[in-house]
């Protein structure tokens, strides 16, 4: 509360008004040394010497006085004491200093204001009536009514001047919280700046990164992000690769000759402090000590100081990121640095594992290619041999020359097994896949699935199949072989009729026979799934091509499998 006065009279000059009230306040004493009447006992050209000293006092220690009041509000009645002397010596309630002795009440009320000007008023009535009794030898009760007027300008001139000092206090502390409110606000809006700072930063960032070709292009607009954006004046960044669990690929923003190319290291905290760190996802400032065994790029990062962030995508370690330190980092370049950190560690890890479940998905489709290419090559070449051998068997030795020509054909149809397994290995076709080699290459195919019985194909296309891209009429190919030779294999039926259409956005293929049929859910079910491979495998390769498949059978009602692929001319691989 004190303080609060204090910076009152100090910010409105208060105390200057009242020093300037008792010098004032002496011009009625000055006029009067002229006058011939005779006031009171003493000289008034010395009593008037006596108050202009301690108004020089007053003047020249203000401050501390003012302090003193402020600390010892019973210091003012020292002042109250002076001033009723004053009247005692000067005539009492015809002394010319009247005005002069309201000074006290006056700074009172400033000071305490309301129950500084009553009780100042109450205690100075007193002293008045006191100070007029004594300078006249009795109350002036012949003169009641300028009695009354100064007792009263006693209470009511304190009062008017409390009630002011209250106002002014009220406005200064409306003022100081004007100005609180302007310096919290100006706050606030550092804060908002700084989070729409760093929101413009990541908007940016996600913006360019979305049209990152690569990761090493992701890895330059982070570093570019942190430095040209953030104003630091260099970053470095490596990345951890999930498949073999090592910390590698260092890229330094802006680029710089001398940093090192070293190999990538596994996560292993024996490897450097930096590998602790990124895997207890601690980050630390380095102060030029040891950070990676790798004696090169630890020569390189201990030239600087740097600010190490482990950057992680969930539970996943990304990478880290150095930022050098050389210029310090104050609390808003930090909370900016990590929030940009944490956007960084989206973009890498989301690039990192899309490229790891790419290469995933790649094995896994090439997996599945060669699977499929087995099965519909070298597998049914071997049960074709197999199926041929027991008949063989069975003709011993009766039908000796019968079984002479079966084994040449078993020779043939080895050595074709042969090739498709290099084919298969090294994903080549022998030639130019035209209509005649593939409805030539299939009736020879399913004829040697069902040796000894006969089975006859029955074509029908249009469209130039010729000018299909060739993984599309490699597909459609392994696609007819393999339906072709179920129905030979399993159907009982002589026959099965083959519909090939080439239109302009579509290629349509159409294979049937007049079989036994089947169940479909049984054959497709998971426990008849090894069995019947190929149907699956004709739905894979429909679904790869970014066509349809669908399988119509019945028990005793034929088979019939209708197949919709795009022809779009691009070279797919399935």
């Amino acid at each position: 509360m004190y303080k609060k006065i204090q910076s009152i009279f100090r910010d409105n000059r208060l105390f200057t008004f009242l020093v300037i009230f008792r010098w004032a306040a002496l011009i009625p004493a000055l006029l009067s040394l002229n006058s011939d009447a005779r006031q009171g006992a003493f000289d008034p050209l010395a009593v008037l010497v006596v108050a202009a000293l301690a108004n020089t006092l007053i003047s020249i220690f203000n401050r501390p006085l003012n302090q003193l009041v402020i600390e010892y509000p019973l210091a003012l009645g020292i002042d109250l004491l002076f001033s009723a002397g004053l009247l005692v010596v000067s005539g009492g309630t015809q002394s010319s200093y009247y005005l002069y002795a309201l000074s006290p009440l006056l700074a009172g009320a400033f000071f305490f204001q309301v129950r500084g000007a009553l009780l100042g008023a109450l205690v100075f009535t007193l002293l008045y009536l006191a100070s007029s009794y004594v300078g006249t030898r009795a109350l002036p009760l012949e003169d009641s009514a300028t009695l009354f007027t100064q007792i009263s300008g006693i209470w009511l001139i304190p009062l008017l001047f409390a009630y002011s000092s209250r106002l002014l206090k009220d406005i200064n502390r409306a003022r100081e919280e004007l100005s609180n409110a302007r310096d919290e606000l100006a706050q606030k809006h550092e804060k908002l700046e700084d989070a729409h700072r760093q929101l413009e930063i990541i908007h940016d960032l996600a913006m360019i990164l979305q049209a990152a070709p690569d990761l090493i292009s992701v890895q330059e607009r982070v570093l570019g992000a942190v430095t040209t954006d953030l104003g630091f004046s260099k970053a470095v960044v490596g990345l951890v690769d999930p498949a073999l669990q090592e910390l590698g690929g260092w890229l330094v923003y802006p680029a710089q000759e001398s940093f090192p190319s070293v190999k990538p290291l596994a996560l292993d905290p024996q490897n450097g402090r930096l590998f602790q760190a990124l895997l207890t996802r601690d980050s630390f400032r380095t102060d030029h000590d040891a950070l990676v065994q790798q004696q090169e790029l630890n020569d390189w990062l201990t030239q600087n100081p740097w600010r190490v962030i482990p950057l992680y995508l969930r539970e996943h370690p990304v990478g880290v990121l150095l930022v050098d330190e050389s210029n310090g980092l104050t609390a808003g370049q930090e909370s900016t640095l990590m929030t940009v950190a944490n956007q960084a560690a989206l973009a890498l890890g989301t690039t990192i594992l899309c490229i790891d479940r790419a290469r995933r998905l790649a094995v896994e489709t090439e997996r599945n290619r060669i699977a499929r290419d087995i099965h519909d090559t070298v597998a049914q070449s071997l049960f074709g041999i197999v199926y041929s051998l027991d008949a063989c068997i069975n003709m011993l030795p009766v039908q000796a020359e019968e079984v002479k020509k079966e084994l040449i054909d078993l020779r043939s149809l080895a050595s074709g097994a042969h090739d498709e397994v290099r084919r298969s290995i090294f994903d080549l076709w022998p030639s130019p896949l035209t209509i005649e080699l593939f409805m030539a290459d299939l009736t020879s195919y399913v004829s040697s699935c069902c040796r000894p019985r006969s089975f006859s194909i029955v074509f029908n296309n249009s469209g130039n199949f010729d000018l299909l891209p060739a993984g599309l009429r490699r597909t459609i190919y392994r696609m007819a072989q393999e339906a072709l030779a179920n129905s030979a294999r399993h159907s009982g039926a002589n026959s099965a009729r083959l519909c090939l259409n080439v239109a302009q956005d579509q290629v349509y293929l159409d294979i049937s026979d007049q079989g036994c049929g089947f169940d479909l859910a049984t054959a497709l079910s998971r426990a008849s799934s090894r069995e019947h491979f190929g149907l699956r495998g004709i739905q894979e390769r429909a679904r790869a091509m970014g066509g349809e498949c669908e399988i119509i059978s019945q028990p005793g009602a034929g088979t019939r499998i209708l197949i919709q692929l795009p022809n779009n001319g691009h070279k797919q691989h399935a």
